[in-house]
C-alpha cells in the first residue's frame, strides 16, 4: 500500500528550507490516510513569482515519520542541456521509487524536463499500472505563454505536436485518468480506457458563504452603491489581466459605480499598475497584490458582487469554484469548466473568448437590475454547496485503489 507520486514542482527552497505547497499538504494528509507510506518525486522551486508556490508550510512541519512520507527532490531538467545531463540518473531513481510502489500517479506536463513522463516510460517498461492526472488543457497554455521569436517561429511549432503525441500515448497506457474540470476532461478522456472529472477546489467545511453573511450580502445589494468586482489569481497573460483591466475601464466610461480588486502576485502586476495610472482607473482599481492568508481571500470572495475573469486557456481554476462557494458570481469567458461548475444551480454569466466588451455589457445590465443580481448571487451560493474537498479527495483515493493497483507479480 505503497504510492508514489512524480509531479511538477509542489516544493519550494527559497530560504534554505525545503517547504511543500499548502493544498498539497493537504492531499498527504488524506493518501497517509488511505496508503501505508505516500512518497513524493519533483523538482524543487527556488524562486515564488508565478511558481504557483505561494502558500507553503516548512516538510519538517508535517506530523509524518520518513516511514510514512518521503519527498526526492528531482534536478531541474526544463533546459535540453540540462534534461540530457540527469536523464540518466532520474530515471535510476525514478526505477528504483516505481518498483517499490503499489500505486503510481504521474503528471506529465511539458516535453523538455518532464520527470512524470520518463517515470511513465519505466512504469510502462516494468508492466506496473499507473495513473495520469491533469487539470489544464496544455496545448492551449502553450499559445499564451510569452516566448521568444525563435520559440514561436520554430520551437513551438515542432514541440507541440510532439509532446501531444506523447501525452496521448501516456493516457492511453494509463489504468486511470483524473481530469480537473469539463474542458481537461473533454479534451482527453477519449485517449483513456478509465478517466474520472474530479474537482480540485480548496472549500472545506465551514469555509461556505453562511446564511446570515449571504442575507447581508443581499440587504447591500437592495441598497444600491457601487458593484463590487473581483479577482484572485496570478497576474500573469494566461489569466488575461490587460483584458480585465479593459473591462473595468469599459464601465467606468459608462458610469457605473464600482470598487474593483485583483488580489495575487505576478510578473503583469507592474504593467497592470502602468495600465491603471495611464487610463485613470486610479479612484476605482485596487491591487492587493499577494494575500497569504486563505481566509482573507474567501472573506473578500464573500464581500464580492462579481467575480470577472478573462481566462485566456482551457484550464480549470480554482478560484471559480471558491467564488461559488462564496457566493459569488462567475463573470467572464466562457468555456466547458465554468459552465459546468453552474450547470445545476445557475451563478454564471459569460461572453466569448476575447470579448471583454460582452463582459462589461453584463455587468452593467446587473448593476441597472439589482433583482437580477441578487438572484445570480443565490444561484452562485447554491451551485457552491457541491465542493467539498474532504470528500473530494477521499473519491479521489478510491478511484486509485480500485483502479490503480499493481496486481501483477
Amino acid at each position: 500500500m505503497r504510492i508514489l507520486q512524480v509531479l511538477p514542482s509542489v516544493l519550494r527552497n527559497v530560504s534554505g528550507e525545503l517547504e511543500v505547497d499548502v493544498d498539497f499538504a493537504h492531499l498527504v494528509r488524506v493518501y497517509a490516510e488511505n496508503f501505508e507510506a505516500v512518497t513524493v518525486a519533483c523538482t524543487v522551486t527556488t524562486r515564488v513569482m508565478d511558481s504557483g508556490l505561494e502558500r507553503c508550510v516548512p516538510v519538517k512541519e508535517l506530523p509524518y515519520g520518513p516511514d510514512r512520507l518521503k519527498f526526492v527532490p528531482l534536478p531541474n531538467g526544463y533546459r535540453m542541456a540540462d534534461f540530457i545531463r540527469h536523464r540518466a540518473s532520474v530515471r535510476a531513481i525514478l526505477t528504483k521509487e516505481i518498483a517499490t510502489a503499489d500505486y503510481l500517479i504521474f503528471s506529465p506536463h511539458t516535453l523538455v524536463g518532464d520527470w512524470p513522463t520518463l517515470g511513465i516510460r519505466e512504469a510502462i517498461r516494468l508492466g506496473k499500472p499507473y495513473v495520469v492526472e491533469a487539470d489544464v488543457v496544455y496545448e492551449s497554455v502553450s499559445q499564451v505563454r510569452k516566448a521568444s521569436l525563435w520559440k514561436r517561429a520554430v520551437a513551438r511549432p515542432v514541440f507541440a505536436p510532439l509532446f501531444s503525441r506523447v501525452y496521448r500515448h501516456s493516457l492511453k497506457h494509463s489504468s486511470l485518468a483524473l481530469f480537473q474540470g469539463q474542458d481537461t476532461f473533454d479534451a482527453y478522456a477519449p485517449f483513456c480506457a478509465t478517466a474520472y472529472k474530479c474537482f480540485n477546489v480548496p472549500i472545506y467545511k465551514g469555509d461556505h458563504i453562511t446564511e446570515a453573511e449571504l442575507q447581508a450580502k443581499l440587504s447591500r445589494i437592495d441598497q444600491g452603491g457601487a458593484i463590487k468586482i473581483c479577482y484572485a489569481g496570478r497576474a500573469v497573460p494566461m489569466k488575461g489581466p490587460i483584458e480585465w483591466l479593459e473591462v473595468i475601464g469599459e464601465l467606468v466610461k459608462r458610469g457605473v459605480p464600482l470598487e474593483a480588486t485583483w488580489m495575487g502576485d505576478g510578473s503583469m502586476l507592474g504593467e497592470m499598475a502602468a495600465y491603471i495610472f495611464a487610463h485613470g482607473l486610479t479612484p476605482f482599481v485596487k491591487l492587493a497584490g499577494y494575500v497569504s492568508d486563505h481566509k482573507a481571500t474567501l472573506c473578500a470572495l464573500k464581500a464580492a458582487d462579481v467575480l470577472l475573469f478573462c481566462h485566456k486557456t482551457l484550464e480549470s481554476p480554482r478560484v471559480l469554484g471558491e467564488a461559488l462557494a462564496c457566493g459569488c458570481p462567475l463573470i467572464g469567458y466562457g468555456g466547458a469548466y465554468p459552465a459546468d461548475l453552474v450547470s445545476t444551480s445557475g451563478g454564471g454569466r459569460f461572453a466569448d473568448l476575447g470579448d471583454w466588451r460582452k463582459l462589461a455589457d453584463i455587468i452593467e445590465e446587473l448593476n441597472a437590475s439589482r433583482e437580477s443580481l441578487r438572484s445570480l448571487i443565490i444561484q452562485a451560493s447554491q451551485s457552491g454547496q457541491r465542493h467539498d474537498r474532504d470528500a473530494e479527495l477521499q473519491r479521489r483515493a478510491e478511484l486509485i485503489k480500485r483502479f490503480g493497483r499493481n496486481r501483477a507479480p
